[in-house]
This record gives C-alpha cells, structure tokens and sequence, in this order.
C-alpha cells in the first residue's frame, strides 16, 4: 500500500491530468492525498470534481509547498509515502515498477525513478553517468551523483518509508527555495537510493513556473547551510569528497547571484555559515564576493561556474 501526496497550489490548469496520471496507475493499492495550499484559482473545484474513494483532499491554510507535503504525509495512513507535484505525472506503471524494486531490496528506504523534464515542445531525459544503464536498477550513492550533477531524486519521483521521514525530519516549514534538497540530504545519509532508471516521472517546466525565480532568502540559505553542515559531519569521508565538490561550487555561486540583495545584516548572517562549510579557495572565492562592489562580480560567477 501507498499513500500517495500531491501539494496544490493554484495548478488548475494541470492538476486533472496528475490526478488522472495516478488513477490510471496499473498498481491499484493507494490513497491519494490532495493537499490544497489555499487555492486561490479553480484548483479546489477542479479537484471537487474527480469521484473516487481513494481521494482524500485535505484544505489548509496557504502556507507554502513544505507544509503541504508534510500535512500530507502526516496524514498518510501507509508505510510508504510517493511525492508527486500538482503539475507534474506519471506514467501509468509508475507505481508497479516502485513497488516491485521495494520488493527486491527489502533493506532500503529510499527510491526513485527515471524522470524527463516536459517543456511546451519536447522533453528532455535525465541522465548522468552514474546512473544504471537505461532499463536498470541500482543502488547508487546520492552523493556521489551531485558531485557532477543534478540530484537523482526530485519531489515527483521519489517513493520514501515513512518512518525515515520521521526520524531525519521532513520539509522545513517556510523554506521556500530548495527545500526539496535540503531534505534529499538528510534523507541520503546512510541510505543508498535505489534508482530504476525508466522514464517514469514527469516534470513540467513551464514559462509559469515560478520556483526559479524566487529570490535566495537569507534565512533560507542559512537553513540549507545549516543542513549542509551537519550531514557533512555525518557522512563517510568518501561521501565527504564527494559532498566538498557539490557544496563549495553550490555556495559561492548562490552567495554571489544574491548577496547584493541582501542586508548588512543577512550578509554577516550568511558569511559566518560559510566560513563554517568552505575551505581553501572557496573560502578566498567568498571573501572576496563579500568585499567587492556588485557590479564586479559577472566575471567571476562565469569564472566559477566554468570550473
């Protein structure tokens, strides 16, 4: 059994075809929980309007997506929890192929599927070179595989126990950028992912997506900082080799897109995180961010993002 969790926010235009995308799952054993976010569109009639028992929707006030997923795995009245957002689908045998690998690896927490990003005139397949071969399964090492590129796990392919999510904790309440990786994270200490690489998930990109446009708060930066402090003190030295490639590229170049946007006092904030994670270079590289007028910095966000 699955329970299945679907924030909404204002996705009238998409929510029926995710909705459908996981009735017409050939894996037939889930509840689905649509948790709308206060709505201010038609999402909650648009949803209203699909009958079947196996829908359970579920109204709060607006405040924000990790407060969504989490009230929706709070109410999840199964052992596993299937995240999938309220733009996004599956395809129909999403769920059969998840719940046969749980059946293969008994031991594991954590899984995930082959995915594709869907844009208004093609898609585009998620690779990477760590991945199992197309068609595979494999454990793979979550982070081993941000070292080079991209997370394997996303919030619409991504099948988790539920216990986990209570002992390493769920999404923080009120981030609002990243937050999906902040967890990832936690989650992936001492966990392998297993990852059945077929093109199962859909993520929608569209010219209304607005999660890459908003600004890096500070206190969200200090947030995900915070958590990148702590599972770098708990991970293996190899994963930590492998962590240092991801964060010190990852918080020099966030620091410099939106240090100018923040206060003296947010600046110092963030700065003392980073003297915290960052060594060597990295350290120098935000040093010097902090100190030079913002209209000098392109040259050297294109220099660090080159390397």
């Amino acid at each position: 059994m699955i329970s299945v969790v679907v924030p909404l926010y204002n996705k009238e235009d998409f929510i029926t075809e995710t909705i459908r995308s996981v009735l017409n799952q050939t894996f037939t054993d889930f509840e689905l929980l649509i948790v709308d976010d206060g709505s201010t569109d038609r999402s909650s009639e648009v949803v209203s309007a699909i009958f079947d028992q196996r829908i359970k929707i579920i109204t709060i006030q607006n405040s924000g997506v990790s407060v969504a997923r989490n009230t929706g795995i709070r109410n999840a009245t199964y052992d596993w929890v299937a995240l999938l957002d309220g733009d996004d689908y599956w395809a129909p045998t999403f769920l059969a192929e998840m719940v046969k690998t749980i059946e293969a690896y008994p031991e594991n927490k954590l899984f995930a599927s082959g995915r594709s990003r869907v844009f208004e005139s093609f898609s585009e397949r998620y690779k990477h070179k760590y991945l199992p071969k197309d068609g595979e399964t494999q454990e793979i090492n979550y982070f081993k595989v941000i070292s080079k590129y991209l997370p394997l796990i996303n919030s619409s392919n991504v099948i988790i126990k539920k216990e986990i999510l209570s002992k390493k904790g769920m999404f923080w309440p009120g981030q609002c950028k990243h937050e999906d990786h902040d967890l990832w994270i936690r989650l992936a200490v001492g966990e392998e992912v297993v990852f059945v690489n077929k093109n199962l998930s859909f993520y929608r990109k569209t010219e209304n997506d607005t999660a890459s446009k908003v600004t890096y708060r500070a206190n969200d930066f200090c947030r995900y900082l915070s958590t990148m402090i702590l599972v770098n003190e708990k991970i293996t030295s190899q994963e930590r080799r492998y962590f240092k490639q991801y964060y010190n590229k990852y918080c020099v170049l966030v620091y410099l897109q939106f240090y100018g946007q923040y206060s003296q006092e947010e600046n110092k904030m963030v700065f003392t995180k980073l003297q915290q994670l960052l060594k060597g270079t990295y350290l120098w590289f935000a040093i010097t961010i902090k100190i030079l007028p913002l209209k000098r910095t392109y040259s050297m966000y294109k220099k660090i993002k080159g390397q």
